[in-house]
């Protein structure tokens, strides 16, 4: 098989699993559910996958990198990219919610803190390049910004799950838009 379409069809059975996880629960799909929405068999499943935890962790891997991807390749720059960045994980959680909680603890508590901790030092890098001596005014460093930002994406995620509210996503990104402008009030202060 052609490493292009091992891609493929890795992908698609990443999608399947995204999908059927959050139809029915994480816990609760089967390999043959996944691979038969994937429209693959189930051995070619289990070739990507050796059980549903390297799934669930493929999955996560798969999110975080395409985030960082993003930001690595975006022409934003400063407090506009950590909006886009914040936008873009409020759009897939919105998709997916239950499955992106689920996978944000799995990621934040398992092994790919790594990851997580580059979207970390790509918003401090934004804040430094926005807010640079204000915020030693304020002082705050860069790198607490960037983690208490991260903490009210999962705050607000958590929210939304602990009272079934729906997640609907202008209404999650005027939110998150208000909770860090109110982070932020200190640092701006110090402008």
């Amino acid at each position: 098989m052609s490493e292009r379409k091992r891609t493929k069809t890795q992908r698609a059975i990443l999608h399947a699993a995204k999908v059927l996880y959050e139809k029915h629960g994480v816990g609760n799909v089967p390999f043959d559910d996944i691979a038969e929405q994937a429209g693959v068999c189930r051995t070619t499943v289990f070739n990507h996958f050796a059980d549903a935890g390297e799934l669930q962790q493929a999955i996560a891997v798969a999110e975080i990198g395409e985030l960082i991807e993003f930001g690595e390749n975006s022409k934003l720059k400063g407090l506009a990219l950590v909006n886009a960045l914040l936008d873009k994980l409020i759009d897939d959680t919105a998709n997916y919610p239950r499955v992106m909680a689920r996978l944000a603890n799995a990621t934040i508590l398992g092994g790919e803190g790594g990851r997580v901790s580059e979207i970390e030092r790509m918003i401090a890098r934004q804040y430094e390049l926005e807010f640079g001596e204000s915020l030693a005014r304020a002082n705050v460093s860069a790198a607490m910004l960037a983690q208490m930002t991260m903490g009210l994406y999962y705050g607000q995620v958590n929210h939304q799950l602990a009272f079934g509210l729906p997640f609907e996503v202008d209404h999650m990104r005027s939110q998150m838009r208000g909770m860090l402008e109110l982070l932020l009030k200190s640092v701006r202060a110090g402008e």
